[in-house]
């Protein structure tokens, strides 16, 4: 009878005073022994082919369990009687089985979707994943992804709610997690009897209010100062909402060399549908703030070395700008003119696919009909001229416009 187990062997012990676990192969009366990476500091942390009795003692069971799988797959496909010993059965069983050095773990899977999102220029997004791949292992363990179980997600989950994070932050992280998962397996690179994530539902994030009202969007307007954070927060927060809440990423890559706008939303460039170009007319409100800071490429001359210290530095000078004209109600960042030039729009009944069109967001799924029906220029034009003039609260900007 042809067996496969694992094994200890205390007579074995190596030079470090460690013990190996081996898998142990038995065929026609005979034993051979095939070494695996994995070792202990005693016997009896080994019982019952387990390891038990040493804090991780539940990675290391599943990371065996894995190997010792490959290998009786392997041995599921081979004619066994037809191999005279034991050692030749072993040499068939080392021949492409996987080792455990090519197991795909939680850091490689993501060390490889960073190096992508990189490559693609999303490089917020991928330090986001670098993140979660670091609070993900610091819980659960650099384990082998097709290790993962329904009971690591709770784990996990239990983890970071342990750590005080917030419902958003934990979905935030999960979905990384999941997304990245699911991209192994259509790539057929792993495959699940039963997806990890089969049952467990997403925590909801908390509602944010992160939109100004009208009188706080005057009082940004009107600030007269002299101090650079606060007059950089303020330009910056009204060129982002007189062109229609782009977002920050895109407001310091884009070209205002003509009247025109023209951009691919950088975070909804790898999936939005149908046309991904947002273009739009440069509005004077916007100009007049843009001719301040426009360097002769036509881009936006803001001073600074790399994108994320920029963002670093805008962060404390909102924060300044948020003292200093009295928002205390709301999150109040860069992204406030995004949400705040939303909202308005909303408030004018704007249709919400022209607003999506201004912001450049993705149009959802469950409206198909505008995955042939281009919105066009001049409607979001329309729209943004409507909702800037109910900003500054000029009298046309109070009326509500239909399409």
């Amino acid at each position: 009878m042809t067996k496969l187990s694992l094994k200890i062997l205390p007579q074995r012990r190596k030079s470090n005073g460690k013990l190996n676990i081996y898998v142990c192969l038995t065929h026609k009366k005979e034993v051979r022994y095939i070494t695996t990476e994995f070792e202990i500091d005693d016997e009896f942390q080994f019982e019952n082919g387990k390891v038990c009795y040493c804090k991780n003692a539940s990675i290391l069971n599943k990371r065996l369990d894995f190997v010792l799988t490959s290998y009786q797959d392997k041995l599921s496909k081979l004619n066994t009687s037809k191999f005279a010993t034991c050692a030749q059965l072993k040499e068939a069983l080392l021949e492409n089985v996987h080792k455990p050095e090519e197991l795909m773990t939680i850091s490689n899977m993501f060390q490889n979707r960073i190096l992508r999102l990189n490559n693609e220029n999303r490089k917020s997004y991928a330090d986001m994943n670098r993140y979660t791949c670091k609070v993900i292992i610091s819980i659960i363990k650099d384990i082998p992804v097709e290790c993962l179980t329904r009971n690591d997600i709770k784990t996990l989950f239990n983890g970071m709610k342990r750590l005080g994070f917030s419902n958003g932050n934990i979905q935030m992280r999960m979905t990384h997690l999941k997304a990245a998962i699911n991209e192994l397996i259509d790539e057929h690179i792993i495959s699940f009897e039963e997806h990890p994530f089969k049952g467990f539902k997403m925590p909801q994030s908390e509602i944010r209010m992160m939109d100004i009202t009208q009188k706080e969007f005057k009082r940004i307007e009107e600030l007269k100062t002299s101090e650079k954070q606060l007059y950089i927060a303020r330009d910056l927060f009204l060129i982002s909402f007189y062109l229609g809440g782009i977002n920050l990423v895109d407001l310091v890559k884009a070209d205002f060399s003509s009247n025109k706008l023209t951009y691919v939303r950088t975070k909804s460039a790898q999936h939005k549908i149908g046309e991904k170009k947002t273009v739009i007319t440069i509005q004077p409100e916007a100009r007049e703030i843009i001719n301040r800071y426009i360097g002769s490429n036509g881009k936006l001359n803001l001073g600074t070395s790399t994108y994320m210290n920029f963002r670093r530095h805008l962060n404390k000078c909102f924060k300044l700008l948020a003292e200093q004209v009295g928002i205390r109600n709301v999150s109040f960042s860069f992204y406030s003119a995004r949400k705040t030039f939303a909202q308005f729009a909303f408030e004018l009944g704007i249709r919400t696919e022209v607003i999506e069109y201004c912001i450049g967001q993705s149009m959802k799924a469950n409206r198909p009909i505008y995955n042939y029906v281009r919105v066009m220029q001049r409607y979001a034009d329309e729209a943004i001229r409507k909702v800037i003039d109910y900003a500054l609260g000029n009298p046309n900007g109070s009326n509500a416009i239909n399409f």
